[in-house]
């Protein structure tokens, strides 16, 4: 009888659990930390968006170059800036008669990467078919800086006369 005195729920030495005050303290540390860290996760996803479209612009920038060389004819960077686009396209019909095909997927940067914008002061970049850069005949210089860009945070491409990327930021 003596033990179950000492241990009712009504005597405060044998309570067990949390105080309401002690749990309020705790989500208020947890909301504070939160609160400093979701906005630097947003700025590094950002920046990780910005880094692969840059990366994807890259890569299919080399493979309008390996288009041109694998077929035999000219490869040609379709970038449509307006529209945050680019692709990679190839004339596969009979020499002259100009039928194209799409290599590769369509890149929209706007919806592939959560809303990342690009800018380039070129629209059609063209390799011959021994890979080599040329500019003539609706195709521009390859001199150009690609700027890739979401809200505070910026990637250049830039790319050489003679069909190189020489450096990525």
């Amino acid at each position: 009888m003596l033990a179950a005195v000492l241990c009712s729920p009504r005597r405060l030495e044998c309570t067990r659990g949390f105080t309401l005050l002690e749990l309020v303290m705790v989500m208020l540390v947890i909301s504070v930390m939160l609160g400093l860290t979701l906005p630097l996760a947003s700025t590094l996803a950002g920046r990780f968006k910005v880094g692969s479209a840059r990366d994807v612009f890259v890569n299919t920038y080399a493979r309008a170059r390996a288009v041109a060389v694998q077929f035999g004819r000219e490869g040609r960077l379709e970038i449509r800036a307006a529209q945050n686009e680019f692709w990679v396209e190839v004339d596969t019909g009979v020499p002259g008669a100009m039928r194209t095909d799409t290599i590769g997927p369509v890149v929209n940067v706007r919806t592939d990467y959560g809303g990342v914008t690009i800018f380039s002061p070129r629209q059609r970049l063209c390799f011959d078919s021994r890979g080599l850069a040329y500019s003539g005949g609706g195709c521009e210089p390859h001199d150009a800086i690609i700027v890739i860009s979401r809200l505070d945070n910026a990637d250049t491409v830039q790319l050489s006369l003679g069909g190189t990327v020489v450096r990525r930021q």
